[in-house]
């Protein structure tokens, strides 16, 4: 018990030889300290800056009826008239073009696809 007693002493002291050592250092800082927050509140602001002057993207508008109707009108030539609308999709899917699902909702909604009623549908140029 006595030598964890005397460890005890002998590390407070060692910690207070350190802080009293350094304390100098603490003090400069601690006078400075208006020159150090200057300095940390202009790094901030340079890195605001640098993440607003970031290039801002321009959104893609999605194309007209009459732009997808050009797009579209090549590969409805492919088809058998009348045709579903899985077939259609699926000529948009081979050939890679963008949203097929928007596109053939749009050509309905502008009346270029027309449904027969019965689940097929066909192209009114």
């Amino acid at each position: 018990m006595a030598a964890v007693g005397a460890s005890i002493v002998f590390s407070g002291l060692v910690a207070l030889s350190f802080v009293i050592s350094q304390i100098h250092k603490i003090l400069a800082l601690w006078e400075e300290r208006e020159k150090y927050l200057a300095r940390f509140k202009k790094r901030l602001l340079a890195r605001a800056a640098e993440k607003i002057q970031a290039p801002d993207y321009a959104q893609r508008q999605f194309p007209d009826a009459d732009e997808l109707a050009e797009d579209y009108g090549p590969l409805v030539d492919q088809l058998k008239q009348p045709f579903t609308l899985s077939q259609l999709f699926e000529v948009a899917r081979q050939n890679d073009l963008p949203h097929p699902h928007l596109s053939i909702q749009r050509l309905q909604e502008a009346g270029i696809l027309v449904a027969q009623g019965d689940g097929t549908f066909t192209w009114n140029r």
